[in-house]
């Protein structure tokens, strides 16, 4: 089996909820890694056991949040697993669906398809919430697209930046053809995806600031600003099933859960003020408010973002 990707995930006080859903993914012999991130005591015991139990590698988060783990794992991998070129990151309530989705994903990095990519996201779906019919469209053999990114800088209707079925399906209506194969986005979307190991280490300067919320946001902007794309690949799918961690005592969604103050499991929530102050421009009102500042980024990814019309389709197409 190739080691070229590892699997990994940022535990925060949901050591259940990793057994019981993340354990039950088919890995396909690929390496999985579980990264803790200033889980309780108790948590912790029960995460190193259970991790002992599976064969599964457990680390500490050298300090907090999403953004540290990520880094905590890389430098494990730099030191420990040269034949790695990618890590692909996993919130606990998603799930790769398509038929060997690891080794297709193996097998275009052993080709040298994702080289000069940043990151890379996937076509995510889910139940209906926010993609519509997308699983009985899938589970019927029928193409679909469901969560596929977040078009932050190219879509001024803070409503419809979520490329999905729910929140911009004239879009993808419009563009289904030019969305349907490999493109570059902003974000991905970011419940599961793949980053490029070589070019985290030569660009991204990892924070503290995002525990949970915006710390791949951030990243991304990281990648663009140094002219890293993120490539979606739709025809690799994944089921989010934010539904699940109700079994487990969780709010279904973390982002409301975050905002209410459930840090127990959620962290922080979104650290907006960080965000203004290391790009200079409001999350919230990206289009707004990049405005005044687009001259900075002048020969950038982002720059092509903001120029770009999304009405048109994807900033570019790919062949893999």
């Amino acid at each position: 089996m190739d080691k070229n990707i590892i699997i990994y995930t940022s535990s925060h006080n949901n050591y259940d909820m990793l057994k019981g859903e993340v354990f039950e993914i088919d890995f396909e012999g690929f390496e999985f890694i579980n990264v803790d991130d200033a889980s309780t005591d108790s948590e912790i015991q029960k995460g190193k056991q259970i991790c002992k139990d599976s064969g599964v590698v457990y680390l500490q988060n050298k300090g907090r949040g999403v953004q540290m783990a990520t880094q905590t794992l890389i430098d494990f991998i730099n030191k420990n697993r040269p034949d790695c070129k990618y890590i692909i990151g996993l919130q606990h309530d998603v799930k790769p669906i398509t038929n060997g989705f690891f080794k297709k994903l193996s097998t275009y990095i052993s080709d040298g398809k994702l080289d000069d990519f940043g990151a890379i996201g996937f076509n995510v779906i889910d139940t209906g919430k926010y993609t519509g019919k997308s699983y009985e469209l899938f589970k019927d053999g029928t193409p679909t697209l469901g969560m596929i990114g977040l078009a932050h800088l190219s879509v001024s209707d803070n409503s419809k930046r979520w490329m999905s079925p729910h929140h911009n399906p004239e879009s993808l209506k419009r563009n289904k053809e030019k969305w349907s194969k490999p493109f570059i986005i902003e974000f991905p979307a970011w419940m599961v995806v793949g980053i490029n190991v070589n070019i985290w280490n030569k660009v991204v300067t990892p924070t503290e600031d995002y525990q949970f919320h915006l710390w791949f946001p951030d990243v991304a902007m990281q990648l663009n600003r140094s002219n890293h794309p993120l490539l979606v690949i739709p025809s690799l799918i994944c089921l989010n099933q934010q539904e699940v961690k109700s079994k487990y005592g969780i709010s279904e969604n973390s982002a409301h859960g975050s905002k209410r103050g459930e840090e127990y499991h959620f962290g922080e929530y979104s650290n907006f003020k960080a965000w203004s102050r290391r790009w200079g421009w409001d999350y919230e009102n990206a289009k707004i408010t990049f405005e005044s500042i687009s001259e900075r980024y002048t020969g950038t990814l982002l720059y092509e973002y903001y120029m770009h019309d999304n009405n048109d389709g994807p900033l570019r197409n790919y062949d893999l």
